[in-house]
């Protein structure tokens, strides 16, 4: 059946700024006399917002409450020129939008950031709903963001479908009980979901925009 609304999930799914969180955490490092990490250790350890992030990359409980403010202290001067939007994310929002579909964005990102990555990427105007880590209690993969999406606009669970690169993307949408669907765009590959048999996976957004449209998604 048509949809009427789609919910993405931002890093690794249609935006890829793994390159300005690497240097703001090297900078950290650098300002607290600790070995850098290498760049896919980073990018692994991101997903969960930004606490988490420091809490995955250090154990020191002190070090992780410095690095975080750190990081709330220094991020948005690393954002600017290190973003990129993913091969595929303008070709399938502007088809969204020519067929009258809601574009909602579900991020465990901290509004701090948040806004200034849109605004860079151009990606702002596209959406007619944002929630991120600031507007819940609890972050994905915990549903309380994609339900208050739905709640928001008033569709029922099947006019929606979902959109994550990760493990905990696929565990929201599950719990939210909607359509979701993976994109290989991110940290994730196939083997991360070889134990879900009904998981529907995408090598990138050009094919899961054929996907919705051969099927009479959207």
């Amino acid at each position: 059946m048509l949809k009427k609304l789609a919910i993405f999930d931002l890093d690794g799914t249609i935006v890829d700024a793994f390159d300005s969180i690497y240097e703001t955490i090297s900078f950290i490092c650098d300002k607290l006399n600790l070995k850098k990490f290498d760049y896919l250790t980073v990018k692994k350890a991101v997903g969960s917002g930004d606490l988490k992030l420091m809490s995955n990359l250090f154990k020191d409980e002190e070090i992780i409450k410095l690095s975080h403010t750190l990081y709330r202290e220094n991020y948005l001067r690393f954002l600017k020129g290190n973003v990129k939007v993913i091969d595929g994310t303008f070709d399938l929002f502007e088809e969204l939008k020519r067929r009258n579909i809601k574009i909602a964005l579900a991020t465990n990102r901290s509004r701090f950031s948040l806004i200034p990555l849109l605004e860079e990427t151009k990606l702002k105007n596209f959406f007619d709903f944002l929630v991120c880590a600031d507007d819940v209690r609890k972050i994905k993969p915990d549903p309380e963001m994609i339900l208050k999406i739905i709640e928001e606009f008033k569709f029922k669970k099947n006019d929606v479908f979902y959109v994550g690169d990760m493990m905990i993307d696929y565990l929201a949408g599950k719990n939210a009980g909607i359509d979701t669907f993976i994109v290989l765009t991110g940290v994730s590959d196939k083997k991360d979901f070889e134990n879900i048999n009904e998981v529907l996976i995408f090598e990138n957004l050009f094919k899961l925009k054929n996907f919705l449209i051969d099927n009479k998604l959207i």
